[in-house]
């Protein structure tokens, strides 16, 4: 059995900052749909661009998840059937970036999930992310989910000073916004080498390109004590080469 599929429409749509443009999902569909999901993902089941259909086409058949892409939920208002979702525009192509720079009031929008949420300790005695502008939304969402009490760090890639926002996160967590258009800045691998090598009471949440992925994973097999129960590790895109 697959995941629930709902079809909702675009209520509303906001730019947040030059990359990041904030779409508010609705519909009956919603009624069901689950709360406290914030920072979790959903898949994303778009329109084909090239059909006359506005409605993206629901269900498993052949070819399907070559219309749906993994998206962080942001914000769910139960009360008003709401469904945020930020999408990461204007610095490349693709089906979602090119629907969502598009997107206006009325269109339609297909959503599967959701998922569980990523974080792997939210209790944890101290926090580290490291995430460039795609994981903006799941990091901003996973902050404000953290006990009042909570410390660590965060480091967050932005392309633009105006891409930096504004959200509600524990005193105690430093934010580190990395301003700059490399997505594959050595500046993550930095953040975690300044933390030393006793991380066995941090919970870790990367989501960052693949090889960077990579490379903060080996720095912490290679030189630090960390619990692999306390990490999250996902490439939310992959360069192509």
């Amino acid at each position: 059995m697959g995941p629930t599929m709902r079809l909702t429409e675009v209520l509303s749509v906001s730019d947040i900052s030059p990359h990041m443009r904030r779409i508010i999902l609705t519909g009956d569909s919603l009624s069901d749909f689950p709360e406290n999901k914030e920072s979790a993902h959903v898949k994303v089941i778009f329109p084909n661009p090239n059909s006359d259909n506005k409605e993206p086409k629901l269900g498993m058949y052949l070819g399907f998840k070559k219309w749906m892409r993994s998206y962080t939920i942001r914000a769910f208002d139960k009360q008003n059937l709401a469904l945020t979702i930020d999408f990461a525009v204007n610095d490349h192509q693709g089906l979602a970036a090119n629907w969502a720079l598009g997107a206006k009031a009325g269109d339609y929008l297909g959503i599967a999930g959701p998922g569980d949420t990523k974080h792997p300790d939210l209790f944890a005695d101290n926090h580290l992310f490291l995430g460039d502008i795609t994981a903006l939304p799941a990091i901003a969402a996973t902050l404000e989910r953290l006990p009042k009490n909570a410390v660590g760090h965060a480091y967050i890639q932005v392309p633009d000073k105006q891409d930096i926002q504004c959200f509600t996160a524990p005193q105690g967590v430093e934010i580190h916004w990395l301003v700059t258009p490399n997505k594959l800045t050595d500046n993550f691998l930095k953040g975690l080498e300044a933390y030393g090598s006793e991380l066995s009471d941090t919970a870790i949440f990367i989501a960052v390109e693949a090889s960077v992925v990579k490379q903060l994973k080996s720095h912490l097999n290679t030189n630090c004590r960390y619990d692999k129960s306390k990490l999250y590790a996902s490439a939310y895109w992959n360069q192509k080469r």
